[in-house]
C-alpha cells in the first residue's frame, strides 16, 4: 500500500529522503547516536527533498490536500519555509458536521474521513454500525486504519486516520530512546531483548493511549503478554469519551439538561461516572501491587508523574525500593494533577524506582515522533522531522535560529494514514542553538503550553495558507 512513485532525479539526497520516509530508524543503523547525530543542514536537505516527494504522492490520494495545494498554485517548495502553506490545521481532523455522530450516520462520517486519508475507503461498508465503538473497529478490521481518536476542550471528538506501520514508527522510535544512551553503540540484537511495561492505562481502545499497549506487546515485550501490565484490563470506549466530550461542552454553557448523544449511547452515563470515580484508585493500587512483582526486571515504566511520586515517597517512608534492573525507566507526565510535588520529586522517584533519571516526553496523535527528554531537559526532534514554527499572530513561519517562540508545526514524512503536515495547538520554544547533551537534532523547551489554556477560549489559528484556499478545502471537506 502508499508505494512511493518514481522520482525524476535520483539525486543522493533524494535517496536518502526515500530511505527516510520508508523506515529511518533502519536508515541511520538502529542508533539512537546516530539518528541525533545527523548535522542540522544535512537533516534539513533531506527533509526538504522528503517533503517534495510525498506532496507529489499524497496530493494525488488525499483530495483535501490536493484542494489546498491547486488553490493556492503550490506544486513543490524551494524551501522548507515554503511547506507551511500546505499543512493542515489539527482541527482538521474535527471539523465534520456535529450532527454525523448524534445520528449516527456512519457512512457520511466516513466519506468525511476518506478525505484525509491515502488510504482507499471506497469499499468500506458501514451500515449498521450503532456506536463509533463499533465503527472503529470495523474500520481496524476491514481497513488498514486504526483510526486514533481524542477530544478537546471544545467537546468535539477528533478522528486522527493512523495505521498499524505509523503506531509501529512511533514505539519503536520510543524504544530507541529508551533503551539506548546517546553517545553509546548497541549491538542490533540488543533491540530484540523483552522488556516489562508497566502503565496505568487501558489495554486497548481507539485513543493513542489506550492503544499503544497493542503494539509495546511486540516492540518492547516481543510478544509475549505476560510482560504487558496494565491498570484498567478492558478497552477505553470511544463512546464514553464523546459522553464526556457533550457533557462536559454542555456543563461550560450552564446546560445539562439537553446533550445532543443517541440514547444508546446517553444511557451509559452512569457508567462513565463509576468509571472515572474508580480510575484513580484502580491505578494507584495496580503500580503499588505490581512494583514488588517487577523488583529486578527491566521495566519501561509509562504513567502520571505524581502517581510515581506517591508510591515513591510512600515506599522510601515504609523502608523499601523497587529496584528495576539496569536500562529499566521511567517516563512521568501530567504535571501534579493538584498535589504540590517538590523540586526534588524526580530524584524521590529515582531513588525508589531504581532508575537514573525520570523521562518527560512530547508527542501528538497527528504525529508519529515520540521524544523523550535529554540530559539537559530538552525535547529533540528526529532529523526527518521538519520543524516549522508559525508566528502565532500571523502564521507566518519564524527564523530558524537562536531561540524562537510560537506555534508548533510539523511535517512528518513518514505517516502512513495521513498527510504528514500539521499545524498544532501548542506553543513551544525551539533552540536552533547547540545543546549541551551533544545531540545536534533541534532541540524544544521544556516549558510547552496549549494556546487554549493561554487565552482560555477556543484557539483560534492563523496558518500561511492563503484564507480562500483554506475555505475551499474545508468546504470541499465538510460538504457530504
Amino acid at each position: 500500500m502508499n508505494e512511493i512513485a518514481p522520482i525524476a532525479h535520483d539525486t543522493e539526497v533524494e535517496r536518502t529522503a526515500l530511505a527516510w520516509m520508508d523506515d529511518p530508524l533502519e536508515a541511520l543503523g538502529m542508533s539512537n547516536t546516530q539518528v541525533h547525530s545527523v548535522p542540522r543542514e544535512e537533516a534539513e536537505a533531506v527533509q526538504l527533498a522528503a517533503f517534495n516527494i510525498r506532496l507529489e504522492q499524497r496530493r494525488q490520494q488525499i483530495e483535501t490536500l490536493e484542494k489546498l495545494a491547486d488553490s493556492q498554485g503550490f506544486t513543490q517548495a524551494a524551501t522548507l519555509d515554503d511547506a507551511a502553506s500546505v499543512l493542515f490545521t489539527h482541527d482538521v481532523y474535527k471539523s465534520y458536521p456535529g450532527s454525523l455522530l448524534a445520528k449516527q450516520r456512519f457512512d457520511r462520517l466516513t466519506k468525511w474521513l476518506s478525505r484525509l486519508t491515502p488510504v482507499d475507503l471506497s469499499g468500506f461498508d458501514a451500515k449498521g454500525c450503532q456506536s463509533i465503538d463499533e465503527w472503529l473497529l470495523r474500520l481496524r478490521d476491514d481497513t488498514p486504519l486504526d483510526v486514533a481518536t481524542s477530544s478537546g476542550t471544545s467537546g468535539t471528538m477528533s478522528f486522527f486516520p493512523k495505521t498499524a506501520k505509523d503506531y509501529s514508527m512511533s514505539v519503536r522510535m520510543l524504544r530507541l530512546q529508551l533503551t539506548q544512551n546517546f553517545g553509546e553503540d548497541y549491538p542490533r540484537e540488543a533491540f530484540d531483548e523483552a522488556y516489562h511495561v508497566l502503565t496505568p492505562f487501558y489495554n486497548d481502545g481507539h485513543s493513542t493511549v489506550a492503544r499503544l499497549p497493542h503494539y509495546f506487546l511486540e516492540t518492547f515485550c516481543k510478544g509475549d503478554p505476560a510482560l504487558l501490565h496494565t491498570a484498567l484490563p478492558y478497552r477505553a470506549s470511544a463512546d464514553l469519551m464523546y459522553l464526556a466530550a457533550r457533557v462536559k461542552a454542555a456543563q461550560s454553557k450552564g446546560d445539562t439538561s439537553r446533550i445532543d448523544v443517541p440514547e444508546n449511547i446517553l444511557a451509559r452515563r452512569e457508567e462513565w461516572e463509576k468509571l472515572q470515580a474508580e480510575m484513580p484508585g484502580l491505578q494507584s493500587d495496580f503500580i503499588r501491587s505490581m512494583v514488588p512483582k517487577l523488583e529486578g526486571e527491566r521495566v519501561l515504566a509509562l504513567g502520571i508523574t505524581v502517581m510515581f511520586y506517591e508510591i515513591a515517597k510512600a515506599g522510601l517512608e515504609a523502608g523499601g525500593r523497587a529496584n528495576f534492573a539496569p536500562g529499566s525507566a521511567v517516563v512521568g507526565g501530567g504535571g501534579g494533577k493538584g498535589v504540590k510535588l517538590p523540586d526534588n520529586v524526580d530524584d524521590i522517584i529515582c531513588d525508589f524506582f531504581g532508575v537514573n533519571a525520570v523521562r518527560g516526553s512530547y508527542g501528538m496523535s497527528e504525529q508519529n515522533f515520540y521524544t523523550n527528554s535529554c540530559e539537559v531537559d530538552h525535547y529533540h526532534v528526529h532529523p526527518w522531522i521538519a520543524v516549522l514554527l508559525l508566528d502565532p499572530d500571523s502564521g507566518k513561519p519564524m527564523p530558524r535560529e537562536g531561540q524562537q517562540t510560537g506555534r508548533a508545526s510539523f511535517f512528518d514524512p513518514t505517516q502512513d494514514g495521513a498527510w504528514g503536515g500539521i499545524i498544532s495547538g501548542d506553543r513551544i520554544t525551539v533552540d536552533y542553538t547547540p545543546c549541551e547533551c551533544g545531540r545536534t537534532t533541534l532541540h524544544i523547551h521544556p516549558q510547552i503550553m496549549r494556546f487554549a489554556e493561554l487565552t482560555g477560549d477556543d484557539d483560534k489559528i492563523t496558518c500561511a495558507a492563503t484564507p480562500q484556499a483554506q475555505d475551499d478545502a474545508l468546504g470541499f471537506l465538510t460538504t457530504l
